[in-house]
């Protein structure tokens, strides 16, 4: 698998679930990686498990539905290591309810942080790239902009944003040299999942359904998803931009699902 020797990588949301997964993933294979996210003890306790296996890294507090955080963070980044060479924007929130019960402050929250970031924070890093001469941009997206389910109209709003977005700046910066992807996870084993899993009535067999779901027979790691963000970064996918990739062990390929068949 290619190395990252010399790369800087800003990792957003990379406190926990997929985005430490990615930060922990680039850092073992060489990269100096900027932890950009809102909580303070996250933060510091992903860039302190990165130092203490021999890693670099750097947290930067950022809430990326703030303009002047994401500012901010890109400053300090290349204030410390003189350049970016890719952006994952991974940080997101999810907020299931009915469209009845959702209200505008949840359609902005979610728009501001899954959809709204992930601009505001690839316009700030794109100038860096263009004078490095070539980059990479993430969007950590979801299966939901794709096949979706009751009750999740604003996140797969967020989401299909994201993808549509993605395409869009791939042709706005390929003359640049500036490759931009889309990952779509599916279900994949972080805190958020085992909340989730924790507030159902029967959590076992909640999470057997789950995985019967599935035609690999379990969900994704954040390790899955790492693994792909790096070959996405790397020289080895150079002619891969614009893509929108689902990462879901075959949950998404299934017709229906019955029990007797």
């Amino acid at each position: 698998m290619s190395t990252m020797d010399g790369q800087v990588v800003i990792v957003t949301g990379a406190g926990k679930g997929i985005g430490k997964g990615i930060a922990k993933l680039f850092s073992q294979k060489g990269a100096s990686v900027v932890i950009a996210t809102r909580g303070e003890e996250e933060g510091l306790q992903t860039e302190q498990e990165i130092i203490d296996s021999g890693g670099e890294a750097c947290f930067i507090q950022t809430d990326v539905s703030i303009e002047a955080d994401i500012i901010e963070m890109v400053d300090k980044t290349l204030d410390r290591y003189g350049k970016i060479n890719t952006l994952i924007n991974n940080a997101g929130i999810t907020v299931f309810k009915t469209i009845e019960e959702m209200t505008v402050d949840d359609w902005e929250e979610i728009i501001n942080i899954d959809l709204r970031g992930t601009f505001l924070c690839s316009k700030y890093v794109i100038p860096a790239m263009k004078d490095e001469g070539k980059g990479a941009i993430i969007n950590i997206s979801s299966n939901h902009a794709l096949s979706t389910l009751p009750n999740t109209e604003v996140y797969a709003a967020a989401k299909g944003g994201v993808n549509a977005m993605t395409r869009s700046m791939a042709l706005s910066l390929g003359s640049y040299n500036i490759r931009v992807n889309a990952i779509c996870p599916g279900f994949t084993d972080t805190p958020h999942y085992r909340n989730w899993l924790q507030a159902s009535n029967q959590p076992e067999q909640t999470e057997n359904e789950v995985l019967a779901l599935h035609a690999t027979n379990r969900i994704s790691s954040p390790e899955d998803i790492a693994k792909l963000s790096l070959y996405l970064a790397s020289d080895d996918s150079t002619m891969m931009t614009g893509e929108c990739l689902v990462i879901d062990g075959g949950l998404s390929v299934r017709l229906y699902h019955a029990a007797t068949f």
